[in-house]
Order: structure tokens, then sequence, then C-alpha cells
């Protein structure tokens, strides 16, 4: 049993500033209560994200961009294909953010959808698999015009919600 003087308090320090905006100190912030979603899952996946980078590995990472701007993100993932990688790490994760489909950073073979058939069941399958895209495409653009698969099946959005409420 962990007793209560074992946890440790994780504080962070934010620059404090006077009423004419001069830098006036710091001040501290609990970061279990007083930051915000983002910056308490950033703090979490730091050291998954440090681990896997300096001893190597596969690092498998659910909903990604939860909770995270799409910049910092963006950072994150891009740290997994610099020099920063110097052991080779693989990130593996899902995420919602087209806005990663970045043919600059991102190969063909790199990007897998998955995509819910009639039935329900699940289907992956790989950008590279699909015929005609080229390496240099707009990936996110083409994906949100639904040329790839992997988008959901909405249907008439407005009328399911509005026939609900009766």
């Amino acid at each position: 049993m962990q007793n209560a003087s074992d946890v440790s308090i994780v504080r962070t320090v934010h620059q404090r500033f006077d009423s004419d905006n001069r830098a006036a100190g710091t001040v501290e912030f609990d970061l279990a209560t007083e930051e915000s979603a983002g910056t308490q899952q950033f703090f979490a996946l730091a050291g998954p994200f440090l681990h896997s980078l300096r001893e190597g590995g596969v690092l498998v990472v659910d909903e990604l961009d939860a909770r995270l701007h799409p910049l910092l993100t963006r950072q994150l993932v891009g740290l997994f294909i610099s020099s920063a990688n110097r052991k080779n790490a693989q990130l593996i994760f899902a995420t919602h953010d087209q806005g990663l489909l970045d043919s600059k950073q991102i190969r063909r073979d790199q990007v897998w959808f998955v995509e819910k058939g009639a039935m329900g069941a699940s289907n992956l399958f790989c950008l590279d698999e699909i015929r005609g895209v080229r390496k240099d495409a707009n990936f996110e653009k083409e994906y949100l015009l639904g040329q790839f698969g992997g988008v959901p099946h909405i249907g008439d959005f407005q009328k399911a919600i509005v026939n609900a409420g009766e």
C-alpha cells in the first residue's frame, strides 16, 4: 500500500504579470487540478514518447490527438521522422485529425484507414493499396472528399437529429 508521503505532486510554473503587463515573478500550478486537459495529456504522453525515442521499439497510442492542439500533435509525430529518432522507434497511432495526412511528412505506406462495412465490421486498408494515388497528392483534401474511403456514413444528419427528438 502506498503512503501519502510516497505520492509526488507535479507542479508547473507560469510567468506572472502585473497590471502593466510587466513580468512580476512566477506562479505554480498543480498539474492535476489547475492545468488544462491538453497539458495533462501532453505530460502523460511525454514519458512514453521519450522512452521510445531513447530506447527504440514501438509506441502505440489510441486517439493521439485527443485533447491536444493539432500543431502539438504534428510536432509529436514529427519527432519519429526526425533526427531525434536515433533508435528507429516506430509510432503507431489512431487519430481523427485529418491534418496529419501531409504527404510532405507521411508516405502512402504509412497511412492506414479503417472503414465500417454495411454489416458493421471494420476493414483496415493502406493508402498505398489504392490505385492512382500519387505520392505528392494532397492526402488530406482527397480523404475529406471521400476519395479513399474511411469516412463515416452520416446520411441525412439534420433529419436524423430533428426526428430523434420526436
